[in-house]
């Protein structure tokens, strides 16, 4: 029964998510008046407001039950969640930094330059995805 109720709390955490980041979305890229209407602002708000909390019991419960199962467990989660975390940061700032430095004192990017960029990350992303995949399931290759 505990699983049940673990999963419905993730399905309504991530179905509550979805509504805030979309609505954060067209409130970003619209220029329509209902978007920047106040209702819309105040559902972003409370949104945002629930979600928080949310993510913090998610949070909490999954390291209870991590330690749970294996206090060992826990912390070899905890330094790869911080190895994950940290070169995440590394590939934020090269990025950051990779942009200013194609930008110049340019105010915008241009369309090439924007699609070199998502060519680069795709490529990665989709090495490092296949990598990932053959390395834990390099048994059925046979």
């Amino acid at each position: 029964m505990g699983e049940l109720s673990k999963k419905w709390f993730q399905n309504v955490w991530l179905c509550l998510l979805f509504a805030s980041v979309t609505i954060n979305y067209i409130q970003r890229m619209s220029d329509a008046l209902w978007a920047h209407s106040e209702a819309v602002q105040v559902l972003d708000t409370v949104l945002d407001w629930i979600i928080l909390p949310m993510t913090v019991v998610l949070f909490v419960w999954y390291c209870i039950s991590l330690w749970r199962t294996s206090d060992r467990l826990f912390w070899r989660k905890c330094r790869r969640w911080g190895s994950a975390l940290a070169i995440g940061i590394l590939v934020a700032v090269v990025l950051v930094l990779l942009v200013r430095y194609v930008k110049g004192e340019s105010s915008a990017i241009s369309e090439e330059d924007r699609a070199l960029f998502l060519g680069l990350f795709a490529v990665a992303g989709l090495v490092w995805a296949m990598a990932r995949y053959k390395f834990k399931h390099w048994r059925k290759d046979e």
